[in-house]
């Protein structure tokens, strides 16, 4: 098949913001915002550089290019070639080249863009998913992947041989927000910041019409969000102490005139304080354009923090305030082994602001998920490494250790410990792994529901007042800080496959938690045991099964079963 080689030019020019801007007091008891709007013409991508009141722009080595071909015949689209690259290099203006499958069609369209879109079958839109959690790679740029560049369409008669250039727009509206005079408690520092109001500011857009980009009608405007977010959290690159600023991308929206809107922040020690903000006027946010305002916090900080406890109590057991940890060269909390600790807060992995699929783990340096039993290795993907035995119903290894993968050799040596349960190793006897008696009560005489803290998601448990039934509650619940207090929040935090090493799937959807009793039906020489699901789309999976008989999609060869290799999360039990 004839192959065509074509070389894309993206015009990339500097751009500058222009001096207009205008500062609006707002009078409540909590002190004011200040307010002011910033608008120029971004023809690039997100790193920014700001020089006296000036934004100039680049494109960077590593940027994603994608070019969409729609063929049309008779009138009617298709989605043709959809080639891809990465720039090698940088700069204002950068040259790539595509290679295209020849195709037969009366007209070509070719749209270009930056970041990873997608386009129907018909070839008539693309979709483009915003994330509402966000993670800049310095503090004068935001995410990456928080934001979409879109060419304007480029209709031709033939597949082009030649040189084809591009004009290039950004899709998504940007926001500078500056944090003055929050009072933090003395050696705490901001790590996250999230922006809320009652308009769509992230989620799936997919009404970027193929024809509007052919037309010139572009940067887009206010389009139908198919699932929005409201919030946009932002986790930054580096703790703040003092007053600072940041960058969100948003989708384009008008906040109107006395629309209420909040800024929270969230700090290293798990304090959150919240501004709420009553606009005096229309704020826009619009494509291709910053927009910049202050929020002064003065009057909100913490001169008396909220004290976490050791250990919330639920259905009667005492769950540690975190996920067990272990990161090289990491913090050691108080007794337990060098580099290991419960997480500093409920809802803190190491891979929060990531979602979906993650692969990019290159070593077990910074772990949250272990594999069954195993002490020595805890990570490891060879069974060899986990415990192995034929269980029965009474068998049970949660505070105990062994120098065997049989667990007949039972120790009380933490220095000879090879399996058993790690929390207690780890601990030197601070904690230990639940049982799935344990799980089984707590989710009996509990009440849970899907919640979020910190923009994380997971399923939240907590004791049901007097003239409450335990149960399922419905809806999302967003968790404050003094809810943390008194409730067990089990974060999505994904969960590794036995057959595939150093890779987590499904991070923010979905998470597993190990529990140390060996399945009554486990076969010998597996290990398998018993594990508590959670999802973060409102189910909860709380029964007691098999490992084998967990296959993905339904499989039932075995081929992906979830095994002794298999890594999970561990939510401790206090017994100090």
């Amino acid at each position: 098949m004839k192959k065509f080689i074509t070389s894309i030019l993206v015009a990339a020019a500097a751009f500058t913001a222009c001096s207009q801007s205008e500062e609006i007091t707002i009078n409540n008891s909590e002190g004011k915002v200040v307010f002011s709007a910033t608008a120029d013409a971004p023809q690039s991508r997100s790193v920014l550089v700001e020089e006296d009141g000036k934004y100039h722009a680049e494109w960077v080595a590593g940027d994603y290019i994608e070019l969409y071909e729609v063929t049309v015949t008779g009138g009617t689209s298709a989605k043709g070639n959809n080639p891809n690259t990465t720039l090698a290099e940088g700069g204002k203006s950068v040259k790539v080249q595509f290679e295209l499958s020849a195709k037969t069609a009366d007209s070509y369209i070719y749209v270009l863009s930056h970041n990873n879109a997608s386009m129907n079958g018909a070839g008539t839109y693309l979709a483009f998913t915003l994330p509402s959690a966000q993670a800049p790679t310095a503090m004068n740029t935001y995410d990456p992947l928080a934001d979409l560049i879109l060419s304007k369409g480029v209709e031709l008669a033939a597949q082009p041989t030649e040189t084809v250039n591009f004009e290039m727009a950004r899709v998504t509206a940007l926001a500078k927000v500056s944090i003055k005079n929050l009072a933090l408690a003395e050696g705490d520092a901001v790590k996250s910041v999230t922006f809320s109001c009652d308009k769509p500011l992230a989620g799936k857009i997919t009404k970027m019409m193929i024809s509007d980009l052919v037309a010139g009608n572009y940067p887009l405007a206010q389009s139908e969000v198919a699932t929005p977010a409201t919030s946009v959290s932002v986790t930054l690159p580096e703790a703040q102490t003092g007053d600072f600023s940041y960058y969100m991308s948003v989708w384009p929206t008008t906040l109107d005139a006395g629309e209420k809107c909040s800024v929270t922040v969230v700090t290293n020690n798990d304090n959150s304080y919240t501004k709420e903000i009553t606009l005096p006027k229309a704020m826009e946010l619009v494509s291709g354009e910053i927009t910049a305002f202050t929020v002064n916090m003065a009057g909100i900080g913490s001169d008396a923090p909220v004290e976490m406890p050791d250990y919330v109590t639920v259905a009667g057991i005492k769950w540690a305030m975190g996920n067990l940890e272990y990161e090289l060269n990491g913090t050691t909390d108080e007794n337990f082994a060098t580099g290991w600790r419960i997480a500093p807060s409920q809802e803190h992995h190491f891979n929060m602001g990531v979602s979906g699929d993650l692969k990019n783990l290159t070593d077990y340096n910074k772990v949250a998920h272990f594999n069954f039993g195993g002490i020595e290795d805890y990570a490891s993907i060879d069974a060899t490494k986990a415990v192995q035995i034929a269980g029965t119903p009474a068998f049970d290894f949660s505070g105990k250790m062994y120098s065997d993968s049989a667990c007949t050799a039972e120790t009380t040596d933490f220095a000879a410990a090879k399996y058993g349960d790690i929390a207690y190793w780890a601990s030197n006897g601070q904690y230990r792994m639940p049982t799935a008696a344990e799980f089984a009560t707590l989710y009996a005489n509990s009440c849970y529901t899907v919640a979020t803290y910190n923009n994380i998601l997971g399923i939240y448990y907590y004791n049901p007042a007097a003239d409450a039934a335990p149960g399922l509650v419905e809806g999302t619940k967003s968790l404050s800080v003094e809810d943390l207090t008194v409730g067990l929040f089990l974060p999505c935090t994904g969960r590794g496959y036995n057959n595939t090493e150093y890779n987590i799937y499904k991070v923010g959807t979905q998470a597993f938690y190990r529990t140390s009793t060996v399945n009554e039906n486990s076969e010998a020489g597996n290990g398998f045991g018993v594990i508590h699901r959670i999802y973060a789309d409102g189910t909860v999976e709380n029964e007691a099964f098999f490992n084998s008989g967990l296959r993905s999609s339904g499989n039932n060869t075995g081929t992906f079963n979830y095994g002794s290799m298999a890594r999970f999360s561990i939510r401790p039990i206090y017994v100090k």
